[in-house]
């Protein structure tokens, strides 16, 4: 007889209590049935018969188990990016206006790299059309403060002499140099931003790095260095794309400061300087484990960089690396048992240079350099990288150190074109810039159409630059703060400006820029502002031409330097700031003036198009319609040119010279009747 669901359950729950014979009686079963089933029921107990998974579940559970964690995650990283944690760090984003048409470079990208200073650096703010037009060459410079044109930036930026020059090479291309090169960074974060700039569709890449490999973000000697393997670091770069690694990066270099904060004493000596902050070993020496981990990230790096460009064909011009060697003494000089001390072959080669020995003193300069444990300039040994770097096919070696060396003093270069230890002045940011010109041209500009004939002489493009007295000032200022900090003085000084004396307007608000009271355009407007009150028109010309300069798509300072022109009635000069205003934003008012020009110049029937635009947007403008009356009267067409004069008169009878016209429009008429 089977046992029912009942009898089972029954059995199961009073078999420990029962005997064989009271459990039989209770559920009317034999006792060998009852006996059968207890057996049975051991062998495989209720437990197991209950609850034993198919496969399938079993999968299903274990899948969900596993999922727990990753959901979590993922539900974290999304509330920290609804929530917008560490604001939006990628290489390049869209502006709000005019719907997204221009991208820029991000001034918060660089906090993806530093985690233990307080200053993070930003490169140049790059305007650039978001979708690349069919006629686009785009260009993107890659580096260090030295390619970003520090301590000038704005229209020291060697990127733009470039632009300039192209632009002018290729007419027929819209050029666009796009400067990523940023302060304190080296080759680890040229990789991170390779697929950043490959998704831009580059036409070519110039580079110009090498002198932060110890000391810039993850460098083998910076506060931010992640170890002595630089695939990890890679490795480490890709996943601090995540919003939940940075959350966690962030709580633990917080803990990290604290202790550091409980364990240290407080510094007063230039700690606010970013040169100090990112140097954790001050002392490097030649054959230190460091200087050998150093040239080793740095070409493994920049193999894995060319590797990628070369994967996309995208040419790659890769310059040599140029110091000061004549007018700088080495940092800190350290005795070790394979070299000498970097401020004894120092202070050699300058008496080969004052015995006119400069062969031998060039060799002592760069040895001194090379010597020199605070690792700020890069030695002699990565310009031997670079050279083997650029052996590799659609790399080109630009030889801005050799460029350099040939037109410095005696071949040597020192303050004539340097401002500190490596940061050019003007005069040597223009000739690096143009080097690298030289080289994209000397490849045929790689491919692309270009005419030679429209590139003008080259100090064109040195005065193109319209660095002011005021951008000199501003570099002053920062040399000034620069050089009595860290390591330029061991100590620091708390107060650099006790003992200053200012020289006068342009000086003060040069002050104000560098210590971020005053944005430098707003100044270069003010100080324009100033010189026109004091009737130096040519003077405010040059701060408007430094803003246009850099701000090509902003119309403002065209159209106010082109009416400053039109006032004094210097036409020709209006025009092409009219024009270049007209192209991004054209309104009655550039319709009007440009066809103004053109009636001026004799060419009536094009300056009738622009003027007839112009009353389409401003019907009752008084001065367009005079001007278009006289157009048409000089080509004879006296009834519409009357027409239109006296449609003036009508609403406005007191318009200067509108009444003579008149009656001129009228006498030539009775005359022909």
């Amino acid at each position: 007889m089977a046992l029912s669901n009942n009898a089972k359950q029954y059995i199961r729950k009073h078999k420990s209590s029962k005997s064989i014979k009271e459990l039989a009686k209770s559920v009317n079963l034999s006792e060998d049935e009852v006996r059968d089933f207890i057996k049975s029921d051991t062998q495989k107990p209720e437990s197991s018969a209950k609850s034993e998974l198919s496969p399938k579940r079993k999968i299903l559970f274990t899948v969900i188990a596993l999922s727990i964690p990753i959901v979590f995650f993922a539900v974290f990283e999304l509330t920290l990016r609804v929530t917008d944690y560490r604001g939006d760090n990628s290489l390049f984003i869209q502006l709000s206006q005019d719907d997204g048409k221009y991208s820029i470079t991000n001034p918060n990208f660089a906090t993806r790299y530093f985690f233990y200073t307080t200053v993070v650096p930003n490169p140049p703010l790059e305007l650039f059309l978001t979708e690349k037009p069919e006629n686009g060459f785009r260009v993107f410079v890659m580096g260090e403060s030295s390619a970003a044109g520090y301590p000038y930036g704005f229209n020291g930026v060697p990127g733009r002499v470039i632009r300039d020059a192209l632009q002018d090479a290729m007419p027929q291309s819209h050029v666009e140099v796009i400067t990523v090169a940023t302060s304190a960074i080296n080759s680890y974060t040229l990789y991170d931003q390779v697929d950043e700039i490959l998704d831009q569709k580059p036409d070519a890449i110039l580079i110009y790095t090498g002198h932060n490999e110890f000391y810039g973000a993850l460098g083998a000697g910076s506060n931010e260095s992640l170890g002595n393997f630089p695939g990890f670091v890679r490795f480490y770069l890709k996943i601090q794309r995540f919003k939940t690694f940075l959350f966690v990066r962030d709580q633990i270099t917080g803990f990290t400061k604290w202790m550091a904060s409980r364990n240290q004493p407080q510094s007063n000596g230039g700690l606010n300087t970013l040169m100090q902050q990112v140097v954790r070993d001050q002392a490097i020496t030649l054959d230190s484990p460091v200087y050998e981990l150093g040239k080793r990230q740095f070409e493994s790096n920049m193999n894995q960089i060319l590797n990628a460009f070369d994967r996309a064909d995208i040419p790659v011009f890769i310059g040599s690396l140029a110091s000061n060697l004549r007018d700088h003494a080495p940092f800190e000089s350290i005795e070790t048992e394979n070299h000498p001390a970097a401020d004894e072959v120092f202070d050699q080669a300058q008496q080969h240079w004052n015995d006119g020995d400069f062969d031998s003193a060039k060799i002592l300069y760069q040895q001194a350099r090379d010597l020199d444990a605070l690792k700020f300039r890069a030695t002699g040994e990565f310009n031997t990288i670079i050279k083997r770097l650029a052996e590799r096919e659609n790399v080109y070696y630009v030889p801005v150190k050799e460029h350099l060396s040939d037109i410095a003093e005696n071949g040597i270069i020192g303050f004539d074109l340097m401002l500190e230890h490596l940061h050019p002045n003007d005069r040597g940011y223009f000739e690096l810039a143009w080097r690298f010109f030289e080289s994209i041209d000397e490849t045929n500009f790689v491919g692309h159409e270009a005419d030679r004939s429209k590139i003008h002489p080259k100090e064109h493009y040195y005065e193109g630059m319209h660095l002011t007295e005021l951008d000199h000032f501003v570099i002053k200022h920062r040399l000034h703060v620069l050089t009595r900090s860290w390591p330029f003085e061991r100590e620091g000084r708390r107060d650099v400006y006790r003992d200053y004396v200012f020289e006068g307007r342009i000086d003060s608000l040069a002050f104000e820029i560098v210590s971020n009271q005053k944005r430098w355009d707003v100044a270069k407007v003010e100080l324009g502002d100033y010189y026109l009150r004091r009737g130096e028109l040519d003077n405010m010309l040059a701060e408007y031409r430094g803003l246009m300069r850099d701000q090509p798509y902003n119309e403002s300072p065209f159209l106010i330097a082109a009416q400053q022109l039109l006032d004094r009635n210097r036409l020709e000069e209006a025009y092409p700031y009219l024009r270049h205003a007209h192209n991004i934003d054209p309104s009655a008012f550039t319709f009007k003036m440009i066809g103004a020009i053109y009636v001026n110049q004799g060419e009536f029937a094009r300056g009738i198009n622009y003027l007839e635009s112009s009353l389409e947007r401003s019907p009752r403008d008084g001065q367009a319609m005079f001007n278009l009356s006289g157009a048409y009267g000089q080509m004879g067409e006296i009834e519409k040119a009357l027409e239109i004069v006296n449609e003036l008169v009508s609403f406005q009878p007191s318009f200067p010279g509108a009444m003579s016209w008149k009656a001129q429009l009228e006498a030539i008429q009775n005359r022909r009747q």
